[in-house]
């Protein structure tokens, strides 16, 4: 999937951003670039459900290859 970014400007003035396509921290990059061009502050985050899925994979592969270089050695 391509690197998106999805904003939506409330009745109220609200500025709302999402980004797509991004499975890393590198998301937060973007969100301070709007941040400066609107001269606006972040008052809630959270990471999407692509980033915590891919967080979670990388994690499961660290604890296997951590597995796989243990060593039991037998009595």
């Amino acid at each position: 999937m391509d690197k998106k970014i999805r904003f939506e400007i409330t009745a109220d003035g609200e500025i709302h951003v999402k980004t797509l396509g991004m499975d890393d921290e590198s998301c937060l990059d973007y969100v301070e670039v709007f941040e400066r061009i609107l001269d606006a502050e972040t008052i809630d985050s959270s990471y999407t459900d692509e980033f915590i899925e891919a967080q979670l994979i990388q994690s499961d592969e660290v604890s296997l290859q951590q597995m796989e270089d243990i060593q039991i050695k037998r009595e």
